[in-house]
């Protein structure tokens, strides 16, 4: 019996089936489809400069279990001229707004720009994301069955 298990998992039978333990965070450019740059797949965090406010903006994702990148929070010291400061699930965090989110993005794509700060950032990991001006660029996990890179 233990034969027939260790065939079935070099065989790539049912028990091969992918883990997704090395699934990585890849920085593609869009255009064609060239990775830019490779992290280990965890809890990551955009920064921008807001382009209005000229303040810095933090935006907190995960992976689900399919790969899909959801937005888990998103802080900010000023949202915007004329939004209310009281909405709904806002709270203040470190003198910044915050507001929890679950909220599957289904492609995040972006424009970087010197001028907006852009950074991924995973782990102790930084990227400055402006190395690839006005390119755009997507942030999405390869499939799990994919060999790794």
């Amino acid at each position: 019996m233990n034969a027939l298990a260790i065939v079935t998992l070099v065989a790539g039978g049912p028990g091969a089936a992918h883990d997704c333990a090395q699934r990585a965070i890849d920085v593609v450019r869009l255009h064609d489809g060239v990775v830019l740059a490779t992290l280990p797949a965890r809890p990551f965090t955009l920064v921008w400069r807001n382009s209005v406010t000229l303040t810095m903006v933090q935006a907190d994702y995960i992976l689900g279990d399919g790969g899909q990148i959801i937005q888990i929070a998103e802080r900010f010291a000023a949202h915007g001229p004329g939004m209310a400061h009281d909405g709904t699930g806002w709270r203040v965090e470190n003198d910044q707004m915050a507001i929890e989110l679950h909220r599957d993005v289904g492609r995040l794509i972006l424009r970087s720009a010197p001028a907006h700060e852009n950074r991924l950032i995973a782990g102790d990991t930084t990227i400055d994301l402006t190395q690839w001006p006005a390119t755009p660029l997507e942030i999405l996990s390869p499939d799990c069955k994919d060999t790794p890179r």
